[in-house]
């Protein structure tokens, strides 16, 4: 086994040139982002092939007790119970959706057993679509195409390209700061465009490296974010064509950013009842209230108490 003590590795630095100590450190900075990237990449999906085995199991254990009552006009005061502790659990489930937590809620609140059948499809819906998830998972890690093979070689190097890209950035910055790039004296408004030059770089690559890494869980309007964000990182290219348009390009962006918030954000349903059900006794068809605010809309060709549909 090969072994060099920390004398011998300053050594070897001494005596070459500043091009290879360079070379060496972004070498060491290459590997140890890569490795963090790729173990943060799996330790992501063991604990989510983890959050997804529980609530598949909360959702299996309530599912049964639910599909005696189905068949039972009456329950004994034991399996209403059973039942209900169950249901219960399943609000601990970590991935289900906003639609299952209302509807037993209101089932635990009235005891109603009207909502059983439709609480079970809720259940069942859940559970195929977690079941899907799993699956999907399950293919991209043992065994992925070709296309998701090479990406996923590619993905940990990406943290080394925006870390190079920071340091290009902020060293342009220093050398202007510096005098080693010539500037008008005195100039406000070259001064401007340098500042708003590096704070739209910086911008965009706060906003382009979750975009293209992503990592996080599909959901409504997530395709949406990540095209907005590269749309965003994007207009810093324009300032390739002259500085000039720098101030102009990160006014831009910011408010492109702040309107993000309108068109990617998630909107509350519109008001309605469980189907069977009315918000109050004394609320006719025309008066019911809903019992929870989901986090989008339904599609048209979901049922208005689908997850998908959120």
């Amino acid at each position: 086994m090969i072994s060099v003590s920390l004398s011998e590795w300053i050594i070897w630095l001494q005596q070459h040139d500043s091009v290879s100590l360079t070379a060496f450190l972004a070498l060491v900075l290459f590997l140890c982002l890569y490795g963090g990237t790729e173990w943060s990449r799996l330790r992501k999906e063991r604990s989510r092939l983890h959050r997804i085995s529980t609530s598949l199991e909360l959702f299996a254990a309530a599912e049964s007790p639910l599909i005696q009552a189905d068949g039972q006009s009456e329950l004994s005061r034991a399996e209403e119970q059973l039942m209900m502790d169950r249901l219960l659990a399943c609000r601990a489930a970590p991935y289900i959706s906003a639609d299952g937590l209302a509807q037993i809620s209101a089932y635990a609140g009235d005891r109603d057993a009207a909502r059983l059948p439709l609480l079970l499809k809720t259940l069942e819906r859940e559970t195929e679509r977690l079941c899907e998830e799993r699956d999907k998972l399950l293919r991209r890690t043992e065994s992925p195409g070709w296309g998701y093979t090479l990406w996923k070689q590619i993905r940990p190097a990406l943290p080394f390209l925006f870390a190079a890209a920071l340091l290009y950035e902020i060293g342009w910055l220093m050398r202007l700061l510096g005098g080693e790039i010539p500037v008008a004296e005195g100039s406000f408004e070259e001064y401007l465009n340098i500042w708003t030059q590096f704070a739209s770089a910086i911008f965009s690559l706060s906003l382009l490296y979750p975009a293209i890494l992503g990592g996080y869980r599909l959901g409504t309007g997530y395709a949406l974010q990540r095209l907005w964000s590269a749309f965003i990182a994007a207009l810093f290219l324009l300032q390739l064509l002259d500085p000039a348009f720098a101030p102009y390009i990160l006014a831009i962006q910011v408010l492109l950013f702040l309107a993000g918030f309108r068109f990617t954000g998630s909107k509350p349903r519109k008001s309605r009842p469980y189907v069977g059900h009315f918000g109050n006794d004394q609320d006719g068809p025309g008066e019911a209230v809903d019992e929870w605010s989901g986090l989008a809309g339904n599609s048209p060709e979901q049922p208005p108490n689908s997850p998908e549909g959120k």
